[in-house]
């Protein structure tokens, strides 16, 4: 009876889809399911036995090892790319002899993946719930990359150790699962819908038509076509958007006419957005005859593309300047809401040479304290306690302030801030640095990683007051920021270094675009206050730490946010500031333009701007500087007075006593 059970539960098993059971999008949780001994599987289906249980025999000085291998099956079939942690781990393992869980051994379990590999040991939970052995999170180890390829190897080993002899029960079938949100996943056969093109065989297409296609690894794709008589001929490629990870499309094409010389270089223009990547080529008089267009893949990438080509007797067509605007300008306010008053000026911070005149004051009042006194009680009443005043509002409190003014020792302005995120994605977008690091450091805020601090100082324009109390600040340099002049002048910057290649100034261009973007709309929404600043200059300072990231796989934004501003809050602010569109546009023509657009979204309200304790304004420490200094020096000037009048009354009573017998010269 129990082995037609397992044979029935066999076919079942085997008539499930598998081929849904490798790592797809679709499929977030997986079921750790036995077959029959020494056949386990990964399934995406509760399937096989119930539970498989065993003796143990083990003694304290031997134990007994157990161990379950749980097969992906079938192989990878699809091109996926795996989250950074698993989620809601739950084995339920049991153990009859024990009911209070004190011996119940730990539980060793490890992911392979690709090439890659993750271990992590789980313990017994106290209580009676179930299971008894779970994670909320485990962080997946991807130091050897997080793309998982069609035929690559996943199994899950789990194993435990038994030091008594013991009964112990697993149950599966549903009680043994864990979460794996797979962020993107893609069929590459599917895709590959050009085959067979190659250089040696390339496929015969009409040349002003559309043509479906992927590359797929270190492949190259070729296409043969009769070109006619024209002024112009363009080439537009719209590549999908994938992961940075397997981006092909900074390759340019090889165009070889039929003299079997290659085309000259083409005029290129980039238009990327948050769906798609539209390249264009354009030469003009090319030879006419029978042409062969080749696009070369790199080893273990992949893109999907449409691409389709165009004679015309044009002027200079739409790839060229003037399809641009000439002003890549920032399109300040996208990070800000609109408040319920006129915008407030803010007054300068005090300068240092407002201490002048308290000095001199101070100067005169100790000229009256090296007096000698007639009452001590008008002194230390009146003017020791002017005195004080006035040092603290005339001189401590303007040199205070105007050392708050100034730049701090490792704090950025704008220009610095823009300079060094500049800086970190020239070099995060060099071909040879790791697409896991072009990742994490386009998609962290201001490009500040977990445990790094923000510390910049900004010239605020005005503060406006919204409807909640806040004040909403509008920082000076943003209204005409040309996003393209800064970008493109790090470009020639680094050009006089070495002469940067090509595809690497054309990925840093559109990566600088968008990131640029993205970080400033931040920096808007942060400068939210909840009191109106004392002066016209502030500082951001706080420390960031790893978050979500906002977008999707393949263009991730904010990844990190200040900690004095929670993950609840973050996330509400991430979904109303994300524009509905980003377009990056890149025309390598004669002049080098660039064109940075923005759909912002809409709905933006003050309510999702948080409240944060990283903003301080500089200026005066004290509430009414000038009231306190005007009353020192009443209090210095009564306190003289008083004075002068005691002494005055004093040589009047001692001419009165001594007459003619003694002078007061």
């Amino acid at each position: 009876m129990r082995l037609a059970l397992l044979v029935i539960a066999t076919v079942a098993i085997l008539s499930l889809p598998f081929a849904s059971a490798s790592f797809q999008m679709e499929d977030d949780v997986q079921h750790l399911s036995c077959l029959a001994e020494g056949d386990c599987r990964l399934t995406t289906v509760p399937s096989g036995e119930d539970i498989v249980s065993g003796q143990s025999q083990g003694t304290p000085f031997s134990p007994e090892r157990v161990l379950f291998e749980f097969e992906l099956y079938p192989a990878q079939d699809e091109l996926a790319l795996l989250p950074e942690r698993l989620e809601n781990v739950e084995v339920d393992l049991r153990f009859d002899d024990d009911p209070t869980r004190l011996t119940w051994p730990d539980v060793t379990m490890t992911l392979v993946h690709g090439d890659g590999s993750t271990s992590w040991t789980m313990q017994a939970r106290d209580g009676s719930a179930w299971p008894a052995y779970s994670e909320d999170e485990v962080e997946l180890d991807l130091d050897e990359g997080r793309v998982m390829w069609p035929g690559d190897g996943a199994r899950l080993l789990l194993s435990f150790s038994v030091d008594r002899i013991a009964s112990w029960t697993l149950h599966l079938y549903g009680d043994s699962t864990f979460e794996m949100d797979v962020a993107w996943s893609a069929d590459p056969d599917a895709a590959d819908v050009d085959e067979p093109s190659s250089r040696s065989s390339p496929a015969a297409v009409e040349f002003e038509s559309a043509h479906d296609g992927a590359l797929v690894g270190g492949e190259s794709d070729c296409f043969s076509f009769n070109i006619e008589t024209h002024e112009a001929l363009r080439v537009l490629i719209t590549w999908d958007v994938v992961p940075l990870e397997l981006q092909q499309q900074s390759a340019q094409p090889e165009l070889r006419l039929s003299n079997g010389l290659l085309a000259p270089t083409p005029e290129v223009e980039v238009v990327a957005d948050d769906d798609t990547t539209l390249t264009r080529y354009r030469w003009r008089a090319l030879q006419e005859g029978e042409a062969t267009l080749c696009f070369e893949g790199q080893n273990d990438r992949f893109q999907p593309y449409v691409w389709a080509g165009l004679l015309s007797f044009e002027g200079m067509g739409p790839v060229d300047p003037s399809g641009f605007t000439g002003e890549g300008l920032y399109p300040a306010g996208g990070g800000q809401v609109d408040g319920v008053g006129p915008e407030e000026s803010l007054s300068e911070p005090p300068s240092g040479l407002r201490a002048l005149p308290g000095v001199m004051l101070l100067c005169v009042g100790l000229l009256e304290l090296t007096r000698r006194t007639t009452s001590w009680s008008v002194r230390f009443g009146l003017s020791v306690p002017g005195l004080v005043l006035i040092l603290l509002g005339g001189v401590f409190n303007p040199l205070i302030s105007a050392s708050t003014a100034v730049q701090q020792d490792g704090e950025l302005d704008l220009d610095g801030l823009i300079d060094e995120r500049l800086a970190q994605l020239w070099d995060v977008a060099h071909p040879g640095v790791p697409e896991s690091t072009l990742v994490t450091h386009s998609g962290a805020t201001f490009g500040r990683l977990n445990g790094e601090e923000l510390h910049v100082r900004l010239d605020i324009v005005s503060a406006t007051p919204l409807e909640d109390g806040r004040y909403q600040l509008h920082p000076e340099g943003l209204d005409d920021l040309r996003l393209d002049e800064r970008i493109f002048a790090h470009v020639a910057k680094e050009g006089d270094a070495g002469g940067p290649e090509a595809d690497h100034v054309q990925r840093f261009v559109l990566l600088a675009g968008r990131s640029l973007l993205l970080d400033l709309i931040a920096l808007e929404a942060l400068l939210v206050t909840d009191e109106r600043p004392s002066s016209s200059v502030i500082h951001l300072r706080t420390a960031m730490v790893d978050t979500a990231a906002s977008g999707s796989v393949t263009a991730p934004a904010w990844g990190t946010r200040p900690a004095s501003i929670d993950a609840g809050s973050w996330s509400v602010l991430q979904d109303a500031l994300l524009p509905q569109r980003i377009a990056v546009s890149l025309c390598d023509c004669d002049l080098d333009l660039l064109d940075v657009r923005f759909v912002a979204a809409s709905g933006l309200q003050s309510s999702d701007l948080p409240s944060h304790d990283g903003i301080t304004s500089a200026g005066s420490f004290l509430g009414m500087p000038g009231f306190v200094t005007l009353l020192g020096v009443i209090m210095l000037g009564a306190g003289a007075r008083l004075e002068h009048r005691r002494r005055s009354e004093a040589e009047r009573l001692a001419e009165r006593m001594l007459g003619d017998l003694h002078s007061w010269d």
